[in-house]
């Protein structure tokens, strides 16, 4: 895949986001191709958004927006989702916003190689896995196939660049990877997550949510940040998938 990163910010200095890039390209190649057995050159480029208009040049397998903030018009959320279906229509997409990373209490690069790397393991946002019940063992429900959102909380550095953990395949029971769950090798079982971690799965009717311990203070500062994106999260746009589906068979 070529994935394209797209820096809208006005502030984030060149070397900074070119840094991050090729660190992430790192993670990528070394790290995470071997247990997902995908691959991608990333592209850094700089753009700015307005009136739906931006000159983003060359051939994009997927494109990631990393921008100042959710409430500047010319690069919010909703501007850039509205450029992103006028000239990328079905291009695999993502956002990284500075101050919802730092509502969340983390470095901005963390939360681009979390977005790098569940759009590398699902670009559509579209598949899931079948796993258990967490309360009803007999059950077998879907998880959606997100591969940071368990380990959300936990990082490590390439190149003095702060980068996501992940899960591997054993997480989702699957063979034909790593025996352990999580890149880092933390504790953590299958199709349970980290502190701090969460993870999504339907049962064929609605969306429910796992919620790894995290102090309330800090719990609820992260859910108003992830309210910002509204429909630039992939959990949402999987949830009104479920819910669209739900409509058409009724």
């Amino acid at each position: 895949m070529r994935l394209t990163v797209v820096n809208l910010s006005k502030t984030l200095q060149h070397a900074e986001f070119h840094a991050a890039v090729a660190a992430i390209a790192k993670q990528v190649d070394e790290d995470f191709a071997p247990e997902w057995n995908v691959s991608a050159i990333l592209r850094g480029t700089t753009a700015r958004i307005g009136a739906n208009e931006a000159p983003i040049q060359g051939r994009h397998g997927a494109i990631i927006y990393v921008g100042d903030s959710v409430q500047d018009p010319t690069t919010g959320v909703e501007n850039a989702l509205g450029y992103h279906f006028v000239n990328h229509k079905d291009v695999p997409y993502g956002f990284v916003y500075l101050d919802v990373s730092a509502a969340y209490g983390q470095a901005w690069t963390w939360t681009l190689s979390h977005e790098v790397l569940e759009l590398l393991a699902d670009p559509s946002a579209v598949l899931t896995v079948s796993g258990p019940d967490p309360d009803k063992s007999h059950h077998r429900v879907h998880y959606d196939l997100e591969v940071c959102d368990p380990t959300q909380s936990d990082s490590y550095s390439i190149d003095g660049v702060a980068v996501s953990n992940f899960v591997t395949r054993a997480w989702f029971g699957m063979a034909g990877g790593a025996n352990k769950t999580n890149f880092l090798e933390l504790e953590l079982a299958p199709f349970s997550v980290r502190p701090g971690g969460y993870a999504q799965y339907e049962d064929g009717n609605e969306v429910i949510d796992i919620q790894g311990d995290l102090a309330p203070e800090i719990a609820n500062r992260r859910r108003a940040a992830r309210e910002h994106m509204k429909r630039g999260r992939r959990n949402t746009r999987r949830a009104e998938r479920l819910a669209t589906s739900l409509a058409q068979t009724a």
